[in-house]
């Protein structure tokens, strides 16, 4: 329960701590097939201050955060939850409680995601982030 709420906690602080490309326009949101390859067996990853978000988004709908990765013997990679996308939208699941974003493109891998907080991130197919 500790790690849930620290976990939603994260997502929160991260989407609510300001935003240097947020862009949440209708023209950037990136819908239907696009959406589903673009996050589907790929990573999001955010940062803000010290805080780090790196979360792969497996086939099978399966959530995890990567941490510190698969060998680390005191912070390794686990399941935080599940993900879905539904009419155009990207939810988060972490037990009983989810957030809904939708994704904007900025450029590259540099995308938006907006909901009940805006968070800049970039999309990749490596399992980790790199930091």
């Amino acid at each position: 329960m500790k790690k849930l709420i620290l976990i939603s906690s994260l997502a929160l602080f991260i989407g609510t701590t300001g935003s240097a490309y947020a862009d949440c326009s209708a023209n950037t949101r990136v819908t239907g097939n696009t959406l589903t390859t673009l996050i589907t067996g790929n990573t999001i990853c955010a940062t803000q201050g010290n805080d780090k978000w790196q979360e792969q988004h497996r086939a099978d709908g399966q959530l995890w955060d990567y941490k510190k990765g698969p060998g680390d013997t005191v912070d390794p990679t686990e399941q935080v939850g599940t993900w879905s996308i539904t009419s155009n939208t990207l939810t988060h699941s972490y037990g009983s409680v989810s957030y809904s974003y939708s994704v904007h493109l900025v450029s590259g891998n540099s995308y938006t995601l907006c909901g009940p907080s805006i968070i800049n991130a970039t999309i990749q197919a490596a399992p980790s982030c790199g930091f």
